[in-house]
């Protein structure tokens, strides 16, 4: 009896572990550990498959909006067998103060569309597989790949994607989602780009890796502003942390490197201000660098940038994300109410 409430335990452990990574529901992440046919407890993506997580990922982390969790992710499920589905928030708040669904918001930066003679924009490649309820069935061109976009219940993908069609072609700008094949506009981008395009299926297991545990960014970080970008063969998160909650940057990084539950990721370069003296104006923030790497020596990685500091993106940011329903043990974590109310009273 004994030695079955130990396995339980460990078992319990490892689930609540997971949900850390991926925010999935507690009977989700057991059942998926229960059915898992390798020791791996959070299977990574390779090929055609990491490259389309990946492109995910950075076209939904690319940008100055708000939403109730980084990059309008509320969670990933892993199923063994099965396509990842990312669950997207209800609705994100864009720089100009214009609130927006979340679904349409991902549909304007993944769908591809050409820009006669300039560029394509959206992930090259990109159609939709299926549409079942509230699911959108997305696959790159060409190949097996398969992500499920699971939007709020009663999101209408399908007439989202008969209007952005129409207004694509009112814009003189071709939608190209609808060809079955890879149309000859995204063939001449690949042609005339081919460093970019080489980049981002180098840098794909990142991408793919951390979509799969997209919930680190919020279970593991004290920062309440999360955005993401690529930069060469690098690819930069900026994390904001409050001054006047304790920076936390050691979690992350632990969470991330960790041999078995996280990235083949080790730290090869870090500067850490946590020491220096203290600020002596709230003009100025600090900020901790690390430069993470593949530990056999791959030459694209990850830049983290720990900001601390006054707050920059968004004077009300609590109640911004209040209004876009982020959870309230977490905004008390990273928000406190009554910081934030000093910070309201020191902006008026």
């Amino acid at each position: 009896m004994d030695r079955a409430m130990s396995a339980g335990g460990r078992l319990s452990n490892l689930v609540r572990t997971r949900i850390t990574y991926t925010g999935e529901p507690y009977q989700f992440a057991l059942d998926a550990l229960k059915n898992a046919s390798s020791r791996t407890p959070l299977p990574d993506s390779s090929g055609d498959q990491a490259l389309l997580e990946s492109q995910v990922l950075s076209k939904l982390g690319d940008g100055g909006s708000w939403s109730a969790h980084p990059v309008g992710v509320a969670n990933v499920r892993l199923s063994p067998g099965k396509p990842i589905v990312v669950h997207l928030d209800p609705h994100v708040e864009l720089s100009d103060g214009e609130d927006y669904p979340v679904a349409w918001h991902a549909m304007d930066r993944l769908l591809p569309y050409s820009e006669p003679g300039v560029q394509v924009n959206g992930v090259l490649g990109l159609r939709i597989a299926a549409i079942r309820g509230s699911d959108l069935h997305l696959t790159l061109a060409e190949t097996g790949s398969r992500l499920i976009i699971r939007g709020v219940p009663g999101t209408t993908w399908k007439d989202y994607l008969d209007e952005r069609w129409e207004s694509l072609g009112r814009a003189h700008a071709p939608a190209l989602w609808r060809s079955r094949f890879f149309s000859d506009e995204e063939r001449q981008d690949e042609q005339r780009h081919p460093l970019v395009r080489g980049t981002e299926r180098d840098i794909a297991w990142i991408g793919a890796g951390l979509l799969r545990r997209i919930a680190l960014f919020h279970t593991a970080s004290t920062a309440y502003s999360t955005r993401s970008w690529i930069t060469g063969e690098d690819w930069i998160f900026e994390l904001d942390t409050r001054r006047d909650v304790r920076l936390d940057h050691d979690t992350l990084l632990a969470r991330i490197t960790d041999p078995f539950w996280g990235l083949p990721l080790k730290v090869v370069e870090h500067h850490c201000t946590c020491n220096d003296p203290p600020l002596t104006s709230d003009r100025y923030m600090r900020q901790c660098t690390y430069e993470l790497a593949h530990r056999e020596g791959s030459r694209c990685g990850i830049q983290l940038r720990f900001r601390w500091g006054h707050a920059v993106y968004g004077k009300n940011a609590r109640r911004q994300l209040e209004r876009l329903g982020s959870a309230p043990d977490w905004l008390d974590r990273v928000l406190p109410q009554a910081i934030q109310e000093a910070h309201d009273e020191d902006a008026s």
